[in-house]
């Protein structure tokens, strides 16, 4: 009986040690926008579409659309594990897939770099698209 304990508790270690981990998808609240920022002039930012392929990323400047918008003086950065970050990181975000939440007045308030799972999912479910 022993011997059936430690070989299955062996088993399932084997197991859980080989398994690859869930991503983990983060929900965004209402109203976020997923976009990329193609420019940055702090605290002016220009946004664009995701592009969905290699075909809309060639044609981008065509086809998708963009906007200049600016950065909330109390706008918050956070990376791909949800760390908040300073005004300073957004330039590694550069034409880097991005969800951006508005204030009332229209300003950036939130940035959450995203993941690729997030992009997967954000590209399937057509949010990449104003």
């Amino acid at each position: 009986m022993r011997k059936l304990v430690y070989t299955s508790l062996a088993l399932v270690l084997a197991i859980k040690i080989n398994a690859e981990p869930l991503p983990v998808l983060r929900s965004f609240p209402a109203g976020t926008q997923f976009a990329l920022i193609t420019k940055i002039n702090y605290p002016q930012v220009t946004l664009q579409e995701i592009p969905s392929n290699w075909g809309t990323n060639l044609l981008g400047l065509m086809w998708l659309s963009s906007k200049k918008v600016e950065m909330s003086p109390a706008s918050v950065i956070r990376d791909q594990e949800n760390n908040t970050h300073v005004q300073a990181y957004l330039d590694t975000l550069k034409n880097e897939p991005v969800a951006v939440q508005f204030d009332f007045q229209g300003r950036i308030w939130v940035v959450w770099q995203l993941t690729k799972p997030e992009i997967q999912r954000t590209i399937k479910n057509k949010q990449n698209i104003w």
